[in-house]
């Protein structure tokens, strides 16, 4: 059998995988981080990051093969973070986990 030409062998990462490796290594490094859920509303921001004199609300995304191919947010997602961001809250969007990390290294204390 012949494998066609246009077959993608690229390994595959989970949103959720990205967002958890985020997740162990704040919560390793002094950050309080918990899974976000509205009740009775859709497009909530996926995690709330607390730490270190700041507090962060976050969304990930699964990242695409191509970047016109990244996941994107959801018409209500636009909404809902527009706002936030009305009222000064942004909501950053990572699409991996050395994202997140590099973010929150930015706004930790320095000792």
């Amino acid at each position: 059998m012949r494998v066609p030409d246009d077959f993608d062998f690229t390994q595959r990462t989970l949103e959720a995988n990205e967002e958890l490796e985020a997740v162990a290594w704040a919560e390793n490094n002094g950050w309080l981080v918990r899974k976000m859920q509205y009740q009775g509303r859709h497009s909530c921001p996926d995690r709330l990051f607390a730490g270190h004199g700041h507090l962060f609300l976050i969304e990930m995304k699964k990242r695409g093969k191509t970047p016109s191919r990244d996941g994107k947010l959801s018409k209500g997602q636009v909404e809902e973070f527009k706002r936030y961001a009305d009222v000064g809250v942004p909501i950053p969007v990572f699409y991996t986990a050395a994202d997140v990390i590099a973010f929150l290294q930015t706004k930790m204390l320095l000792v």
